[in-house]
């Protein structure tokens, strides 16, 4: 092994250490044994403690950080029901995974009603990502009504942010970052992330090209619910994504002018520093029912397959439009409240 590598630099006084505790101890086979094993032990932990730590505890280390993109792409079109757009989130990520240098910093903004999954889908790319999923200390989830509820804290907000930012990303370049109802954040609070999310190669020596920074929002819902109810009346199928793809052009627009959402304000769009916008449609009868089963199977084994019970739940949402009843209003969000309420009744 060389000694004057950057490795070699260290093993070099480990190695005369080693001379020295052989020739330093008393002239007799155990002594010169047991010195000789003990340098080396040293040397050996010295030189590998990182692999060592990271055997122990999570570190930033292929073993802990890893994208699986098949299975992320093939638990969101298992579990994430209704989004024939969602293969765009798995697409994005993979993208830029697979660039070990990429241009700036992957910026996701997920927008529509509420229960259609987008948090659920970021939950299932945080146990793709990572080996402790949404438990690792390398994804990070912010809500706007529990972290930055006050307005007039901005300036405090906005130096936790920063500092939270630029400390974890020092720790773990491939960091995760969500921000959840962006739409009630303090507005301008997003211009921090700027610095993070824009073409640099690093700033102050920390890279964060390879960060994922990702925005929940509700904004766009009556917009995105307004086209679904003319396309469901004119007999189009929202598993045809032609029609579909028309919502990024209508969505990124909105977003642009939506004087009540914290993104139109911020200096992410005035930047057009946000990656892809990505639209999450409302869930029809079908998508709730099988919202229902999947919670049946999972916490009520006992009920799978009561037709009867499903079709009760059911009726205890309310959809929209009051006269066509085509999606769900609130999505499958209160359907484990409405499950164990229908189970107590019977």
């Amino acid at each position: 092994m060389k000694l004057f590598t950057a490795r070699g630099k260290v093993l070099l006084p480990l190695f005369l250490l080693v001379l020295h505790q052989i020739f330093s101890a008393e002239a007799n086979p155990l002594s010169l044994a047991s010195a000789a094993f003990s340098a080396i032990a040293l040397s050996v932990s010295f030189v590998y403690k990182d692999q060592l730590s990271c055997y122990f505890a999570e570190c930033c280390g292929k073993q802990w950080v890893d994208f699986n993109h098949t299975g992320f792409k093939e638990a969101l079109a298992a579990k994430v029901y209704g989004q024939p757009l969602i293969g765009r989130l798995s697409e994005a990520v993979q993208e830029h995974w697979n660039n070990r240098h990429p241009a700036k910093a992957l910026v996701l903004s997920l927008h529509g009603p509420t229960g259609t999954g987008k948090n659920y889908a970021v939950r299932i790319l945080a146990d793709h990502l990572f080996k402790r999923g949404g438990r690792s200390r390398y994804f990070h989830l912010f809500s706007a009504t529990v972290h930055f509820p006050h307005s007039r804290l901005l300036d405090t907000y906005a130096d936790q942010i920063h500092e939270w930012v630029r400390g974890n990303v020092s720790l773990c370049g491939k960091s995760v970052f969500v921000f959840d109802e962006i739409d009630k954040m303090p507005h301008s609070l997003l211009d921090v992330l700027k610095p993070f999310v824009d073409y640099h190669e690093h700033i102050n020596g920390i890279d964060y090209r390879r960060a994922i920074f990702i925005f929940l929002s509700n904004s766009g819902s009556e917009l995105i619910m307004r086209r679904m109810v003319e396309l469901k009346r004119s007999g189009h199928d929202r598993s045809d994504t032609s029609n579909m793809a028309k919502f990024d052009h209508l969505l990124s627009e909105h977003v642009y002018s939506d004087n009540s959402s914290a993104l139109r304000s911020s200096a992410l769009l005035q930047h057009h520093l946000v990656s892809r916008f990505i639209p999450f449609l409302p869930l029809e009868r079908d998508h709730v029912i099988g919202c229902i089963k999947d919670y049946l199977k999972a916490s009520q084994p006992a009920h799978t397959g009561e037709k009867d019970l499903v079709d009760r739940v059911l009726n205890e949402l309310p959809f929209v439009p009051n006269d066509e009843r085509f999606f769900s209003s609130a999505g499958c969000k209160r359907i484990v409240d409405k499950t164990l309420m229908v189970l107590n009744d019977s």
